[in-house]
């Protein structure tokens, strides 16, 4: 089994800590700028967008209510499968303007199910802000309205993202060789 020094000696860093902070801080701006109510429902997408989601809520300048939402089309997996809820966002976004929170965009077939499901769930706005969007060759289903940074399309973990398991709490991200 794989441990995370060794997925750290074939890998290489792709964005430092301050980098990743530093892109947090501009999507915060942004939000703050382009999102003009004061109260928001933030969603969290478990598990990779916890981190990123701890480190933009205290920038933004709005009344918050959080909760957190789980689908998944990995799991421990480095590829992608078919879409499976583990939580639902809940009952109580109805009528309000909601903010989901993702750590990658990868194809936005999961980030396209997230927004087609609140949006059935009749939310008055809804906007989305990933950390991180993959630059692949595919066209992706869903563009998110904040963007943090663009990595190659390599498989990259640290920062909430994890190989295998492993590495989420790494303070950089990092992409294996």
């Amino acid at each position: 089994m794989d441990n995370i020094q060794t997925l750290m000696s074939r890998s290489s860093v792709v964005y430092s800590e301050t980098e990743i902070k530093n892109a947090i801080q501009h999507i915060a701006d942004q939000i703050n700028h382009t999102i003009k109510t004061n109260d928001l429902y933030v969603l969290c997408v478990m598990n990779g967008a916890l981190i990123f989601a701890g480190q933009l809520l205290p920038r933004l300048e709005k009344n918050i209510q959080y909760h957190y939402i789980h689908a998944t089309r990995y799991e421990n997996a480095i590829t992608g499968g078919s879409i499976q809820w583990l939580v639902k966002p809940p009952a109580d976004i109805e009528n309000k303007t909601v903010l989901i929170l993702d750590d990658i965009l990868d194809e936005g077939v999961t980030l396209n199910e997230i927004v087609s499901t609140c949006q059935s769930m009749n939310t008055k706005e809804i906007y989305t802000a990933v950390l991180f969007d993959k630059a692949i060759t595919k066209e992706k289903s869903y563009i998110p309205n904040f963007i943090g940074l663009h990595v190659p399309d390599q498989f990259v973990f640290g920062y909430g993202l994890d190989c295998k398991g492993l590495g989420r709490n790494l303070p950089h991200l990092y992409a294996l060789n």
